[in-house]
This record gives C-alpha cells, sequence and structure tokens, in this order.
C-alpha cells in the first residue's frame, strides 16, 4: 500500500492523535491518522482506551519543579475549561453520547497523614486560580452519602469533571469519518524525510506520505526522541454500580471511583513503570476492590464487571512533550495520566503550531530542550 497527497500525517490513534486530527480536518487540513492498535493481533490498545476520564487538573501536578508544576497545571486547566463545549459539540456532530460529567471531584481522608497532603494541594491550587477546598466529612458525606463514616475530610474539587473514554474514542472517529480523514491500520518502522516531505513506513513496507508529521504515539511505539516516552502499566477494573449509590469521582487513599452511564462503576488504577504486558494480577484487582470498599462500604458486594490494563505514555519529568523535534516532526507525546484531559488544549495548540499560527496556551515549558 502507498498512499499520498496528505498535508499532514498524525502518527498515534489515541486520543491526543484523534482530538488533533478533528482540529486539523475542521480547517480544511487533508488528514492522515495512522493507528497501530489496529493493525491486528498483539496490538496494544491506546492508554485512552483503559483510562478513567477523570477531567481533575486540581490533582495531577506538585511532583515537579515549581515552574514546569505551574505550567502543567495552567495547561490542564485551559483542558478543563474547554471540555464543556468541546463535549457538546462533538455530541452534536456526532450523535453521540461521551457521558460528560460536571459535577466536580472529592479527594477523601480517613486521618491526618490523608488529610495533611490535601490541605497543602487545596492551598496550591487556590494559590493558581484554581477551585479547590477542604470540608469536613460530615460535608462529604451530604454530598455522596454512601460514603464510610471513617471519612474525616476531604478535597472538594466543585469544577473537576469526568467523560467516558471509550464512548469518546468512538465519538472522535466518527468526527474523522465524517470529515474524510481516514485513519490507517498500520505499525510504524520508521519514518523517513522525503524531499520536503515526510514518508511513514510500516514493518511491511506500506506508507503513507504527507508534507508533515505529528508524533503522537503511545507508550510502546519507538518512535519518541531519545527515548524519553515509557509505559507505566495501571490496571483497572469497572463493577456494577447501584443506581444512585455515586454521583462525583470520588479519590480514595489507593483507589479512585468513577461512576458511568449503564450502571457502571471504574475502580482505578495501579501504577508500575516499564512494564509493558497487559496482564492483570488478581492480587491487584483485589486491592483496588477492597479500597474502594473501604471509601464506599457497599462496593464491597458490588458485581465484578470487567478487569483490564493499559500502559501510560511516561516521561521522565511526568509532563508532555510538545513542539518541534531537531528533524521537523512535531510532538505532541507523553501525557502520562492526563491525555483525556488535556486533549482539547492540545488539539487546539498543536493545530495552531501545525498551521503556523501562534499558539493559545503557552507550550514552551513542554518543549523536547527540556531534556
Amino acid at each position: 500500500m502507498s498512499v499520498k497527497g496528505f498535508d499532514i500525517a498524525i502518527a498515534g490513534g489515541g486520543v491526543i492523535g484523534l482530538a488533533l486530527a478533528r482540529a486539523l480536518a475542521g480547517e480544511g487540513a487533508r488528514i492522515a491518522v495512522i493507528d497501530a492498535a489496529e493493525a491486528g493481533e498483539g496490538a496494544i490498545p491506546p492508554a485512552s482506551h483503559a483510562a478513567a476520564g477523570m477531567l481533575a487538573p486540581s490533582f495531577e501536578y506538585g511532583e515537579l519543579p515549581e515552574a514546569l508544576s505551574k505550567a502543567l497545571y495552567h495547561f490542564g486547566a485551559r483542558g478543563l475549561s474547554l471540555w464543556g463545549e468541546y463535549a457538546a459539540a462533538l455530541e452534536e456532530e456526532t450523535g453521540l453520547s461521551i457521558d460528560y460529567r460536571p459535577h466536580g471531584m472529592l479527594a477523601i481522608a480517613y486521618g491526618e497523614n490523608d488529610k495533611t497532603p490535601l490541605e497543602e494541594q487545596a492551598a496550591m491550587v487556590s494559590a493558581l486560580g484554581g477551585a479547590a477546598e477542604m470540608i469536613s466529612g460530615d460535608a462529604a458525606r451530604a454530598m455522596e452519602p454512601a460514603l464510610s463514616d471513617a471519612v474525616i475530610a476531604a478535597l472538594h474539587a466543585p469544577k473537576d469533571a469526568q467523560v467516558d473514554p471509550r464512548r469518546l474514542m468512538k465519538a472522535l472517529k466518527a468526527s474523522l469519518a465524517q470529515k474524510g480523514a481516514p485513519i490507517f491500520a498500520m505499525r510504524l518502522a520508521r519514518i523517513e524525510k522525503d524531499g520536503e516531505g515526510h514518508r511513514l513506513v510500516s514493518a511491511g513496507g506500506d506508507h503513507v506520505e504527507a508534507d508533515r508529521v505529528v508524533l503522537a504515539a503511545g507508550a510502546v511505539s519507538g518512535l519518541a526522541p531519545q527515548g524519553l516516552v515509557y509505559p507505566v502499566k495501571g490496571e483497572a477494573m469497572a463493577v456494577a454500580l447501584e443506581d444512585g449509590l455515586l454521583t462525583r469521582v470520588v479519590r480514595a487513599p489507593g483507589a479512585y471511583l468513577c461512576p458511568k452511564a449503564g450502571g457502571r462503576l471504574v475502580i482505578g488504577a495501579t501504577e508500575e513503570i516499564g512494564r509493558e504486558d497487559l496482564k492483570v494480577e488478581p492480587a491487584a484487582v483485589a486491592g483496588l476492590q477492597a479500597n474502594a470498599a473501604k471509601a464506599v462500604p457497599p462496593l464491597g458486594r458490588a458485581a465484578e464487571l470487567e478487569r483490564w490494563a493499559g500502559l501510560r505514555p511516561g516521561t521522565p519529568d511526568g509532563a508532555p512533550i510538545l513542539g518541534l523535534d531537531g528533524e521537523g516532526r512535531y510532538l505532541a507525546l507523553g501525557h502520562y495520566r492526563n491525555g483525556i484531559l488535556h486533549a482539547p488544549a492540545a488539539a487546539e495548540a498543536m493545530a495552531a503550531l501545525v498551521l503556523g499560527r501562534e499558539t493559545p496556551v503557552d507550550i514552551a515549558p513542554f518543549g523536547l530542550g527540556r531534556f
């Protein structure tokens, strides 16, 4: 197979690649997406498929140098601010629900050792202009009556939200189909310069040619410069959710709980750096459900619906890699736990960069040069 004539080829069929493809196709660019996850037996699903879909900038930063930490928070906050309109537009465009829920989030504490870090987190978020407050255990139970009596306090992030990643991925693919942007099922072996353009070549010799190329591939693609993106394995599960038991995301020590449409609750997630397998360890799932039941006791009897593992694309400092490399390729890599949160902001910023416009948010802190 040899396919030519594209303005931009995006290597990566996860949420970042698909969201960017949608943004660029909406600008009239001829777009191709290369998706290794669709390339047959042994393919690794994108991290987006395994994610819980939390949109929570209030919790996803802090263990970084101060300047990068602030940049990551503001980038996540930009993503969150876009999500309401983004979800509505995507649903209207495709006719598909993505189960966007702007109901806020609670992070609970059982004792002072849990409470103190949450107080520090709330103070940092507030100092950066975000919405976060500490509330009592009773106030948390007023919001979520199923919470354990052992909860003494909680960080309430009222503007945080969530979405269903699997529904989101389906809708993004439907949007690209409507826009005539093809998705090619290929495992790329290399990307070659071809005059002023690029040739993306599979192990079998198939190739796609485009004027510009964006690397938005996952943790095990081997395409990231200098090997800077690596897998962080995570295991999760879903259980049957009693009607009305939870209305918002609850983050507990050792588990997060994300209620979804259709009577489903996602419980996640473990973290293990460097593992590239998708085997789910029974002990890991048992630990997740036990931690969930400590937070919400009725979950101890909830029926399991599914268990799975995914590979998050980690980076050495936990922040994404956005911008250009030294070979004229655009980079949208390494979003770790935040690909769903970042997707609208990454799509608008990278689309502007690729099209030669000023980016609406500063992505310089996430450039390759920081390494």
